[in-house]
């Protein structure tokens, strides 16, 4: 399977709709740029991130 770079991606994605949000964590601004592409599941995609972030706060404990 070939990975895809940066630029490929961007690309791939560049027509979708986008939303670009600033963050600022420990003094470091970050900008993410989120595109739509509608390709996952919304449902699968929130679970995974609630069940790995759980995992990690048992972990540490």
């Amino acid at each position: 399977m070939k990975k895809t770079n940066a630029k490929e991606l961007n690309e791939q994605y560049r027509k979708c709709p986008t939303q670009e949000q600033e963050f600022e964590i420990e003094g470091r601004k970050y900008i993410v740029v989120s595109h739509y592409a509608g390709e996952k599941d919304l449902d699968e995609v929130v679970y995974r991130n609630a069940y790995d972030q759980a995992m990690k706060e048992l972990l540490r404990a």
